[in-house]
């Protein structure tokens, strides 16, 4: 079989719907072309727009947050709206649409993720982080915009809100934060500790690396990965999924791709990772190293490589 074919039987994609994704995806693709080619999966290929549910479309085109071109009496736009509305947790009246909202959002998570394994077949690194993205916000129910605490179970709705009107406040500086810091930036000083627990037990890696060219073309990379988190096996489960991701200059081109497998076991140590990559002629400035959480939106690692003071071997 095709590495397609496999991605196809893995996710029961139909072949329809692979053709269309080869002949349509694009490097570079953002959000709005992204649900628009969902939408024209094969797999919907049966939805159609009702007399009777077309105002209430319409009012929820409205209140999804992309864009959609196409006029609510299409299906393809049905499909994009219903997936929107979906993730965005919209209540739905007509109980047609509720049956096929369902439908949309359990094929989503497996397009998303069909879509995700050719994106890394390819090589694209843009499209492969946003159709990670995408799974996980289907699977969540939460945008990328909302606040990452909204992935665990009890966060009440009034403190998320809250945490994401501070939008000056970046999430990479939460982990600085005391209990009473978050518990005033919430204005709920009672869930401070609660708060500072969960910031603690999102999944976080510190990286550090060795490299070396073995040749002038291809350089060994020593990955070094320390958890920054507190595991919890009933938050994490026995493990957890990273994606290890090399990335030339641009964030363009993936030049390696591998998992990396943290078990509950090994939460406390520091961890190796060895593997090589090319090393493109002319001799860019520098690389990335990214690590993301296969599960976790925002769970993101990044390591510069630079090539500045590397000599490569005659």
């Amino acid at each position: 079989t095709t590495p397609l074919g496999r991605i196809a039987s893995q996710y029961y994609i139909s072949h329809s719907s692979m053709s269309l994704y080869s002949r349509h995806l694009r490097p570079n693709m953002a959000d709005i072309d992204l649900l628009r080619l969902f939408s024209m999966s094969g797999e919907f290929a049966h939805i159609t727009v009702r007399e009777e549910e077309k105002l209430e479309l319409s009012k929820l085109a409205t209140r999804v947050p992309i864009p959609v071109k196409e006029s609510p009496s299409e299906p393809s736009a049905k499909i994009n709206i219903l997936l929107q509305a979906y993730i965005s947790r919209l209540k739905l009246d007509g109980f047609a649409l509720v049956s096929d909202m369902a439908f949309v959002q359990q094929s989503a998570a497996r397009i998303m993720r069909a879509i995700f394994e050719i994106s890394l077949r390819r090589g694209w690194s843009s499209l492969a982080k946003l159709t990670l993205a995408f799974a996980n916000m289907v699977a969540y129910r939460i945008w990328r915009s909302q606040s990452p605490l909204r992935q665990f179970k009890n966060v009440p709705e009034i403190v998320a809100r809250k945490l994401e009107r501070k939008s000056d406040i970046e999430w990479a500086r939460y982990a600085d934060l005391t209990p009473s810091d978050l518990g005033e930036l919430v204005g709920v000083p009672k869930m401070g500790r609660t708060l500072h627990r969960l910031v603690h037990q999102f999944p976080k890696l510190e990286l550090s690396a060795h490299v070396q060219p073995i040749t002038r073309s291809i350089l060994r990379v020593e990955l070094g990965l320390v958890p920054d988190f507190e595991y919890d096996t009933k938050v994490h489960g026995y493990v957890q999924l990273f994606h290890i991701i090399v990335e030339d200059v641009d964030g363009e081109n993936i030049l390696h791709h591998e998992m990396f497998l943290l078990k509950n076991t090994g939460a406390e140590d520091e961890h190796t990772v060895v593997f090589t990559v090319n090393i493109l002629d002319p001799l860019p400035p520098s690389y990335f190293i990214r690590v993301i959480s296969d599960r976790w939106l925002h769970s993101e690692a990044v390591l510069p490589i630079s090539f500045n003071k590397m000599i490569l071997p005659a």
